[in-house]
């Protein structure tokens, strides 16, 4: 297979048709990993089909390892490489600390932090029998500025972070980049489900005064995962038009 393989999750998110698009246009295979399996996904497999490529969705539970596992031995077996695994699933949930039921806890923190990390775990064999390869995975403004009723997110984002951070290390000699990507507010997803006050707000609060283009996401992603990237490692890139300093 001439072209390079991206392994992306959670591609029915907000964020993930730019990246998704950004890569197929870039010539990446894509094998989506996703839990809903009743998403539309023609845009993509259009997208794929005229640049002679390939889209192939595979459905699984993040949070199982067993799930996982079954998902990610096909993507070996029908790709036989992975260039990039872009970990774009995740959820949230609102409420006080103290008021949360555990539940709600362990939801958000066995899809947006354990799921990320076992999809790495049955990926990254692979990569370093190639001895290549770029992990992507994602945090959140969240994680370093406080969000009354984010608690459980923003403990699952900043986890991504010292995972990123730790793999990075122990990756290294095996030419495997691991980064993450810390977005702000932007103009997909659950941004559009806020009220105009509490999003005139945000734009406020943001130097920039904007929300963000989901493309300049897609084009983080793509610089990480070519030449670009190639000597950049453990770190977290923000990407929130300096509401981060």
């Amino acid at each position: 297979m001439s072209n390079k393989v991206a392994v992306i999750t959670g591609v029915s998110g907000g964020l993930a048709q730019e990246v998704v698009l950004t890569m197929i246009r870039a010539n990446y295979h894509v094998a989506a990993i996703n839990r809903n399996a009743d998403f539309d996904f023609t845009l993509f497999k259009n997208e794929a089909d005229k640049n002679s490529l390939q889209f192939k969705v595979y459905t699984a539970d993040i949070s199982s390892e067993e799930s996982i596992a079954n998902a990610t031995n096909q993507i070996i077996s029908d790709f036989t490489r992975i260039d990039a695994i872009v970990h774009l699933a995740g959820i949230s949930y609102s409420g006080m600390s103290w008021k949360q039921p555990l539940e709600n806890w362990n939801e958000v923190l066995s899809i947006n932090l354990t799921g990320p990390m076992l999809v790495s775990k049955h990926l990254i064999p692979q990569m370093k029998k190639q001895n290549e390869g770029c992990i992507i995975y994602f945090s959140s403004i969240v994680a370093h500025r406080a969000v009354v009723g984010t608690s459980a997110y923003a403990a699952s984002k900043a986890g991504l972070e010292g995972l990123t951070r730790t793999q990075a290390i122990e990756l290294g000699n095996s030419n495997i980049t691991v980064n993450c990507i810390a977005p702000g507010y932007f103009e997909a997803g659950m941004i559009r489900e806020i009220n105009d006050s509490l999003r005139n707000e945000l734009i406020q609060s943001t130097p920039l005064k904007s929300l963000g283009n989901p493309k300049s996401i897609a084009e983080t992603v793509l610089y990480l995962c070519g030449t670009g990237g190639q000597f950049t490692t453990g770190q977290v890139l923000h990407v929130n038009g300096g509401l981060f300093i």
